[in-house]
């Protein structure tokens, strides 16, 4: 290997690493400011959307562009959303933002750490897990996002560090994000009249969204073990 070969690859290595902390240092920078005007909370995030008048939508697009790199900042803009334009609309716009705007952490992740990512796994028992989920890729990120078990910006990090194509990617978001997104909207929505029955039937779905995997892996888990549990006697 050349001397200029050699220094290339270093350059190439602190240009990403000097990505990786300038990135990390915006998205610290996004949430300290999101926390001193109050955008966690749905309430002011919609008012302070809804006092741009007719341009409300495009800055509600522009703040979730920003969101999508930050757990959980995703579900307060979607709640939002249904708050200041209804369960519709809310759900229509979120939907069609949400497929072009994971492509962003994605495209992030799989540039600048899933290379370092499959070297750390190289000679771990965790490769195995980690092939598994590329063999399946698709299936792997349906359920993930059809079942809110990880929060919607972690997923895109990991399917920005596994082998999913964008295109598989892309089909996965598409057919599983639209309930969850539907349910955070009307919830939002619901946000308006707190105690009515709408509230609370939003809530209540919502709350089964988030406890449906833990209920799933423990029936899964009793399933499996009944066969031992009530097998052949031993024979004498």
């Amino acid at each position: 290997m050349g001397v200029s070969s050699l220094e290339g690859r270093q350059r190439m290595r602190v240009r990403s690493r000097l990505l990786q902390v300038g990135g990390a240092a915006a998205l610290l920078l996004a949430v300290v400011l999101a926390f001193q005007a109050g955008l966690v909370d749905p309430v002011n995030l919609k008012q302070f959307i809804l006092s741009f008048g007719v341009l409300a939508p495009f800055i509600w697009v522009a703040l979730y562009l920003v969101a999508v790199f930050i757990p959980y900042a995703t579900t307060v803009m979607t709640i939002a959303a249904g708050l200041a334009f209804g369960t519709l609309w809310g759900t229509l716009l979120t939907y069609s933002v949400t497929l072009f705007a994971s492509l962003l952490p994605l495209t992030v992740a799989r540039r600048l750490g899933r290379r370092w990512v499959e070297e750390k796994l190289a000679r771990t028992p965790v490769k195995r897990y980690a092939d598994l989920i590329n063999e399946n890729a698709f299936l792997v990120f349906f359920y993930l996002r059809l079942i809110p078990s990880l929060p919607y910006e972690v997923q895109n990090y990991i399917a920005g560090v596994s082998r999913i194509s964008y295109r598989q990617f892309v089909l996965a978001s598409s057919l599983g994000v639209g309930p969850i997104l539907f349910i955070l909207a009307f919830l939002g929505d619901s946000l308006t009249d707190p105690g009515s029955p709408e509230f609370w039937l939003a809530t209540g779905i919502f709350l089964f969204a988030l406890v449906a995997p833990l209920l799933y892996t423990l029936v899964a888990h009793r399933l499996r073990r009944r066969p031992a549990a009530h097998g052949d006697p031993p024979s004498s």
